[in-house]
């Protein structure tokens, strides 16, 4: 489903297109600088959170050793093992939610300012993206309906988890000029923490990042794009849900392509939790799911 709106008439040549031949567009090349955009920032908050896991759990190792001494105390801690998974088990229950924007509204921004040379590119995409995914997390993707997913349940044990999916498409300009790309997104998401004591984080973004075919580097100007759904610590308990957070302007990439540059275009969701799991004293965990739907984006060359 590719279109173009003519700057002379229905035969006009449009200003971006599918290339003829695109089955190595997407390689270990590219899949790698997307792991490197992505877990770069992660990376670093799970090594935090590990190292404070462990000293929580070398301080309360005294207090255990003589919990597990006594028979009673023994049983009320496998007792509230069990109560805390119950207790989890209807976490998404009073689940705040975010703004939401109507699809015709975010339609009509990615369409904003329309005029000769805008074009629409649609379904199928080129490639699915799965990649990566850490711990407890998973990802979804189909190139066909145009949708992608990513969630992580929070487990029993401490640590952080992640992981990203999305869809791709290669595009050729066939004029030199300035691309910018509008996807009109639509995002469902939740996310929910159980704590009691010690803390659990969790975050959502969603992101565009325009590729050089053959290098994986991210093109400029601004060929990558990144919005934060949410971003959540708590000791206690929270949750928080949302759908239609976004405009396509407010996650547009622009770049600067030549004639007869082939450029990748990559649309991806990702979600972030760490948590302590389950401590004697305490425990903290996070769960959330993102999911999107784009069965089609909009092209703006030199408008």
């Amino acid at each position: 489903m590719d279109r173009v709106i003519p700057e002379t008439g229905p035969t006009a040549e449009p200003a971006v297109r599918r290339p003829d031949d695109n089955r190595e567009a997407f390689t270990a090349v590219h899949r790698a600088e997307i792991r490197h955009l992505v877990e770069t920032p992660w990376k670093a908050h799970a090594e935090t959170g590990a190292r404070i896991s462990e000293a929580e759990r070398r301080a309360y190792t005294p207090a255990l050793r003589i919990v597990e001494q006594d028979a009673d105390a023994a049983a009320a801690a496998r007792e509230l093992t069990e109560l805390r998974r119950a207790a989890r088990s209807r976490q998404w229950d009073g689940a705040g939610t975010g703004t939401t924007h109507t699809w015709d509204d975010r339609v009509r921004d990615a369409f904003r300012g329309v005029q000769h040379g805008i074009n629409v590119i649609g379904l199928p995409y080129d490639w699915e993206i799965r990649d990566p995914v850490h711990n407890a997390g998973e990802a979804v993707a189909d190139k066909a309906a145009g949708t992608f997913e990513a969630f992580v349940q929070g487990y029993f044990g401490s640590g952080a988890s992640w992981a990203t999916a999305g869809v791709g498409v290669a595009l050729k300009a066939t004029v030199d000029g300035v691309a910018r790309i509008a996807p009109p997104m639509d995002d469902t998401w939740r996310w929910s923490i159980d704590a009691n004591v010690f803390s659990a984080h969790t975050r959502g973004v969603c992101t565009v990042v325009v590729q050089d075919p053959v290098s994986g580097a991210v093109l400029g100007p601004q060929g990558e794009r990144t919005i934060q759904l949410w971003s959540h610590t708590s000791q206690t308990g929270a949750g928080g849900a949302g759908s239609g957070s976004f405009f396509a302007s407010d996650i547009a990439p622009t770049v600067t392509l030549t004639a007869g540059q082939v450029c990748n275009v990559n649309f991806l969701l990702s979600v972030f939790t760490d948590q302590s799991g389950d401590i004697f004293f305490g425990h903290s965990y996070a769960d959330c799911r993102l999911r999107v739907h784009l069965p089609f984006f909009v092209v703006h060359m030199n408008v």
